[in-house]
């Protein structure tokens, strides 16, 4: 096996396809965003119970220490011991993803990293940042109205 083939997966859609994508998403809270989006998310990757509890906190606590977010974007997200692969979960909602938190958010794409990832991890942080800074790719993200369009604007845009 090559080391190439041994690498982490870092495609946005490749991910997603394997998470949870949800058009017409709402939450009451960040947490209960990342909570909503992650959890089954992390429960799939054989997390226990308590296991995805964990990781869901660590994720809680490194957004505590400052939250990542840019225009409508909010990425939640942490290195998490245990895990094989990046996993991510994306909402969408054109008029807005939070009942109380920070206004203006219409896209939370929360993900997490294998703790040992660490190259990894930051390539696909800027790829995400690249991708989610371009309006248009924003646009079509909002007009979305089930999984399958959400996936096909992120695969329309990546390179």
């Amino acid at each position: 096996m090559s080391m190439r083939e041994l690498s982490v997966e870092t495609r946005l859609s490749t991910i997603l396809a394997r998470g949870k994508v949800e058009a017409g998403f709402r939450a009451l809270s960040p947490e209960d965003a990342v909570d909503r989006l992650l959890r089954p998310v992390l429960l799939a990757e054989g997390f226990s119970p308590e296991g995805t509890d964990a990781a869901l906190e660590g994720i809680r606590n490194r957004e505590g220490a400052g939250s990542t977010s840019f225009g409508a974007v909010a990425l939640p997200h942490a290195r998490v011991g245990g895990l094989g692969r990046i996993v991510g979960a994306l909402g969408a909602n054109a008029s807005g993803v939070f009942d109380s938190g920070p206004p203006g958010i219409r896209i939370v794409l929360a993900f997490a990293s294998p703790a040992s990832a660490t190259v990894e991890h930051l390539q696909f942080l800027a790829q995400v940042a690249r991708l989610l800074r371009q309006e248009e790719t924003v646009a079509d993200l909002l007009d979305a109205t089930d999984p399958g369009g959400l996936l096909e604007a992120i695969r329309r845009r990546e390179r």
